[in-house]
């Protein structure tokens, strides 16, 4: 049988899951341990070789203090004075040899009749050596030279039981390891803390990212992370920015697609309908006309929506060519005056003969256009409409100027908002309310300076600076 997807993804997704506490812990173990592992060879022979060091120390001490007995004073009395070679003893022991024939010449009491070891005779004097002291212990002997009263120089060797300083290596073995052991475990445990701690911050921001809402304000993660974590919550947020922000604008597209073609799509209802039931040719054209028109204003108003969705989202790109103003306003103005639009209100045009420019054509033209129709078809009839080109110490700046009896200082600060008109009886011929603020949009993409200022019942739009070419 088939599990479904569902549940085949769910145990693939358990099966291949992987816990950061046990990896973590388990890096920290080998890292640790290992890096002890390398080290402890190396401490056990600085150790091996301090204790060495020490006890051959002690072996010429004693040898020195041996011979400075045997020279100055008899051998007889080197018991009385020397109490730990004394009959009985078990951890310190002498032999003096002939340093020619290596005959046994004295022997110290705790010896019991038994001689040292001479060692490696090759190596010379002094040399140390490991020896098995005559009670059958482990030791460590010294072999040198030493002047006898009223003989001859003569070979003296001392030697002394390692135990106890076995004992203290190993001891000192075991507490390295303990050590290490010790410190292993607390860094991993103290590591695993800390991950706990970031585990569970993450664990709780999670829960407050479950209950995200695209209905609700967003909510910011990372103000209480780490600095190593900061660089991710702030990318995160930003993202979840992007993700609002484009849900917001679905929603606005919507919203506004459904408000601005209510009206067209009832007009052209009523005017198919009126034409079905109508047997006059004439009225049956004016209908038709009607229709036409609301047609036009819908699809002019949907262009219009889907190029701020685009300039909203990045997805327009700009086109950055030369581009003369001059000759672009002169363009614009002729198609005007063919659509018969600027006869009503005369336009006083003053452009230089040339004014070079780098921008994007399609865009420039879109927003003066949409000015300029603005300022027509607001202006009051026969009032005259000011369109200037100059060039200032900024660059090139184009004014555009009509007569605005009905606004107010106030009403400036709606403009750009879409579909907002002074009066509320609905859109024009030519106008649903969305001109300047694609104006305003397509400014701001290019970064073009684009504001609005009212004077004594004249509102001015002020465009630019342009930085000139030439």
């Amino acid at each position: 049988m088939v599990r479904p997807d569902s549940e085949a993804l769910s145990d693939a997704s358990q099966g291949g899951s992987w816990s950061l506490q046990r990896r973590l812990a388990a890096s920290l173990v080998i890292c640790i341990g290992g890096t002890f592992a390398i080290l402890f060879p190396v401490l056990d022979y600085r150790i091996d070789h301090e204790i060495y060091r020490r006890m051959d120390t002690t072996l010429m001490q004693r040898s020195a203090a041996v011979g400075r007995v045997l020279q100055e004073l008899d051998a007889r009395k080197l018991e009385s004075l020397m109490p730990e070679y004394e009959h009985g003893g078990h951890t310190e022991f002498f032999t003096i040899f002939d340093s020619q024939t290596h005959r046994t010449l004295l022997r110290s009491p705790s010896s019991a009749g038994a001689e040292l070891s001479l060692g490696p005779v090759e190596q010379g004097t002094p040399r140390y050596y490991d020896v098995t002291l005559p009670d059958g212990h482990a030791g460590r002997a010294l072999a040198t030279r030493v002047s006898v009263t009223g003989e001859r120089s003569q070979l003296l060797v001392v030697a002394t039981e390692r135990r106890d300083w076995d004992q203290t290596e190993r001891r000192i073995h075991f507490a390295l390891l303990g050590g290490i052991v010790l410190a292993t475990l607390l860094a991993t445990g103290l590591a695993l803390l800390m991950v706990r701690h970031i585990v569970v911050m993450l664990e709780r921001v999670g829960e407050q990212l479950a209950d995200l809402r695209s209905d609700r304000p967003i909510a910011r993660i990372g103000a209480d992370f780490p600095r190593e974590l900061r660089p991710f919550a702030e990318a995160f947020n930003q993202g979840l920015h992007h993700l609002y922000a484009a849900i917001v604008r679905e929603r606005r597209f919507s919203r506004d697609v459904a408000h601005e073609l209510r009206t067209p799509l009832a007009e052209i209802r009523i005017s198919a309908e009126n034409a079905l039931i109508d047997a006059d040719p004439t009225r049956i054209q004016r209908a038709l006309n009607a229709m036409i028109q609301a047609s036009s204003r819908m699809q002019r108003s949907v262009d219009t929506l889907l190029l701020l969705a685009r300039l909203e989202s990045g997805q327009h790109t700009l086109a950055l060519d030369p581009l003369d103003l001059t000759a672009l306003l002169q363009e614009l103005l002729a198609g005007l005056n063919v659509q018969q639009m600027a006869p009503k209100s005369p336009i006083r045009v003053t452009l230089p003969e040339s004014a070079w420019v780098q921008s994007d054509q399609g865009v420039i033209e879109r927003i003066v256009s949409n000015l300029l129709r603005n300022a027509i078809e607001y202006a009051p009839e026969c009032d005259d409409i000011q369109c200037r080109l100059e060039r200032e110490a900024s660059g090139w700046m184009l004014t555009i100027v009509n007569t605005a009896p009905n606004l107010q200082a106030s009403d400036l600060e709606q403009f750009g908002l879409r579909f907002w008109r002074k009066d509320s009886e609905g859109g024009t011929a030519h106008h649903a309310g969305l001109g300047l603020a694609l104006a305003l949009a397509l400014a701001h993409a290019i970064d073009l300076p684009l504001a609005f200022s009212l004077d004594n019942g004249r509102l001015s739009a002020r465009l630019g600076p342009w930085p000139p070419l030439l």
